[in-house]
């Protein structure tokens, strides 16, 4: 869950996360996606080749997603932190070394090349500041009335995001959606903070900090005023008017005594957003966190956090029929069948 600006994740904050972010994440839905535009393709073998990755940092959402997007992969990793963008590749060669599955990784000087069982494909890092960024778009289609948004999309390609809902503004997401509808994109959004927190064993003051944490995770990440824990049923919100045809599910984090330092960081960045919103809470605030740093350390905590993960196909679009010479085409209005919604788990 995040706490800070966009630009102020470090390596160490991302390391001690990808493991609960795995484990967390709705593995349906990108079986589910792939499926789903396999058929709207009607070719099985149909795969998505371009794959855009927003806020990409140390690369975490390529290495979920890589092994179950087939072959010919060709990922834009794109953040505004050029120091994590530096270790995506070797982060990539160690975690292909940990793999439990044979995975080559080639750093390349511009590239880095990967390939598994049944799949494969290259990515480019790139530093951008997806807030200031310059506006272009490829699609062929985008309406002049749509708001702007700073990255080019490739038309047909894969949008991806992992914990990065949460940190931009309405405005921005709403770019972001209309100019993926524009270029017929697909788009597949994890790990977005959805304003709930357990902890166990419960204390009377674990209401109070989740309130206040969820207050500061509203103010601005870089992308104006964040719709921090709003962000799936925006985001849901969004693709459904937009006309996509989308599916969401629960990525709650589970963190046991075996994690102690994320559970450390997490009671750490909790505490200092709290007192960065109200000062005043310092002294029931700390008592509040040595009881908890005591429970870590005798393994007697359990942390979860709730998320929410989605992905959405673009409307299909209407196939135009050849009219065969000499053959006037019918003035009979034609039915277009109803999109079938995919269901919210």
């Amino acid at each position: 869950m995040p706490e800070f600006k966009a630009a102020d994740f470090s390596a160490d904050w991302l390391r001690l996360r990808e493991a609960a972010d795995a484990r967390a994440r709705a593995s349906q839905l990108p079986d589910a996606l792939m499926l789903a535009a396999a058929s709207t393709w009607h070719d099985p073998e149909r795969r998505f080749t371009e794959i855009l990755d927003l806020g990409a940092g140390t690369g975490a959402n390529l290495r979920y997603l890589a092994p179950r997007l087939g072959s010919g992969q060709r990922w834009r990793c794109i953040d505004q932190n050029p120091r994590l963008l530096a270790q995506l590749p070797h982060a990539t060669a160690a975690w292909a070394d940990r793999h439990d599955d044979p995975i080559q990784v080639e750093l390349a000087t511009a590239r880095l090349r990967f390939a598994g069982p049944g799949w494969n494909g290259q990515a480019q890092t790139e530093q951008r500041d997806l807030a200031l960024a310059p506006i272009s778009t490829t699609a062929q289609h985008s309406s002049p009335q749509s708001p702007p948004f700073p990255l080019t999309l490739a038309v047909g390609s894969l949008v991806t995001a992992s914990a990065l809902l949460d940190l931009v503004s309405e405005a921005w997401l709403s770019a972001l959606i209309s100019h993926c509808q524009s270029a017929g994109c697909a788009l597949l959004f994890a790990l977005s903070y959805d304003g709930r927190s357990t902890l166990t064993p419960a204390r009377p003051e674990d209401q109070a900090v989740n309130e206040r944490v969820n207050q500061h995770q509203r103010g601005d990440k870089g992308f104006g005023p964040a719709l921090g824990p709003t962000a799936p049923d925006a985001a849901e919100s969004m693709v459904a008017a937009a006309g996509y045809r989308w599916r969401s599910a629960k990525s709650d984090w589970r963190i046991g005594p075996d994690e102690p330092e994320l559970q450390q960081a997490l009671i750490a960045g909790w505490v200092e957003a709290t007192l960065e919103l109200d000062p005043s809470a310092r002294a029931w605030l700390l008592e509040w966190q040595r009881a908890r740093q005591m429970q870590i350390k005798t393994g007697k905590l359990q942390i979860q956090v709730g998320h929410r993960d989605l992905m959405a196909l673009p409307p299909e679009r209407a196939k135009k029929r050849p009219q065969r010479r000499g053959v006037y085409p019918s003035r009979r209005p034609k039915r277009l069948a109803a999109q079938k919604p995919l269901n919210s788990d």
